[in-house]
């Protein structure tokens, strides 16, 4: 017997189901945000424990996870601003229903971020807001402003999607190189270009700089048509809920998520809820992806943009004739031919 009266075997058990009890307490979803200036980065985990063991997603894409007793530990992939892949790991403990912790970058030692904390949250959706009047009108300017995503680069792909995935070559596949249209989903995401509003009675038209392309977002209660083609930019019906702006997209052709090609099929939706910083100045979303034919996960995008009355909108040149030119030249042609299937 210990000074307690306590039996070793129980104290034993005890510690046990204290470290399961921990253990226990990393599952579900989790808001992450990282202090890494400029801004913090956001981001959903989501932590399972399953039959092999544990398993964790952050914004729909896998990441790996050990967890012993009350410290986690999780390594993320992802895509740098000049688009190389990154890894930052996370590791923390759990006190009083929150995690806590830093970061550093496994990949590069000298990383600004390294060192930097993390926090972990619960997860609580919000409720749509009520009663809240619609600011005022979106027209103008919009440029990207820093932080926000984690830019994950990797998904949860099914099975259908890994086979078709597999031995994507940027360089000969990914619609942009070539001058075509990335899609709605590429477009959103992409952070260095700049992007107009022109608000009118019941539409919203919005001009991307990135290859001059337009989209259409229809705010006059309408539902989807049954006779509309597919095309890369789709078909957007927008409402607002309080003060966010909520729009769906469908009707979208096949294409790929992303510099990686995940791909994308036509029956996918997109979903969009914008929301206005107090100022009015500010634009900020989360974009989510539901396309179960490619994805085990929804993946989900979180873009911020700043008005900007003296910015300008240029013109995006693209040149298609250099792209086919050059495989003529190194002969590459028919290898291109051959991989039509990854082109969708």
């Amino acid at each position: 017997m210990n000074r307690a009266g306590l039996p070793a075997l129980v104290l034993v058990c005890l510690s046990a189901w204290s470290l399961s009890a921990a253990a226990d307490g990393f599952a579900g979803d989790w808001m992450l945000t990282l202090d890494v200036p400029p801004a913090d980065v956001v981001g959903l985990l989501q932590v399972e424990q399953t039959d092999d063991g544990w398993a964790a997603w952050v914004e729909g894409g896998p990441v790996g996870i050990d967890v012993d007793g009350d410290t986690i530990e999780l390594v993320i992939d992802s895509r740098d601003i000049a688009g190389f892949v990154l890894h930052r790991k996370l590791v923390g403990t759990l006190h009083d229903g929150v995690l806590e912790g830093s970061l550093t970058i496994v990949d590069d030692a000298e990383s600004a971020e390294n060192g930097a904390s993390w926090t972990g949250k619960r997860y609580q959706e919000e409720p749509a807001p009520t009663g809240a009047t619609r600011p005022g009108d979106l027209s103008g300017i919009w440029m990207p402003a820093p932080g926000m995503d984690f830019r994950k680069y990797s998904m949860d792909l099914t099975p259908a999607a890994e086979a078709w995935h597999e031995g994507y070559l940027f360089h000969l596949d990914q619609p942009n190189v070539r001058c075509v249209s990335p899609g709605l989903v590429a477009l959103i995401g992409w952070s260095g270009y700049a992007q107009e509003w022109v608000e009118s009675k019941d539409r919203i038209t919005i001009l991307f700089e990135v290859g001059s392309e337009v989209r259409r977002i229809f705010m006059d209660g309408r539902d989807f048509p049954e006779d509309y083609p597919n095309s890369p930019m789709g078909y957007s019906i927008g409402h607002w809920e309080g003060s966010d702006l909520v729009i769906e997209t469908r009707l979208l052709s096949p294409n790929v998520r992303d510099f990686r090609g995940e791909p994308i099929s036509e029956n996918a939706r997109v979903v969009e809820r914008y929301k206005v910083s107090e100022d009015g100045e500010g634009l900020s979303a989360v974009i989510t992806l539901y396309d179960p034919e490619n994805y085990e996960r929804p993946p989900i995008r979180r873009r911020a943009w700043r008005r900007d009355p003296e910015a300008e909108i240029y013109p995006y040149e693209c040149d298609p004739d250099s792209f086919f030119r050059q495989l003529f030249e190194e002969g590459r042609m028919q290898e291109y031919i051959d991989r039509a299937d990854r082109r969708m």
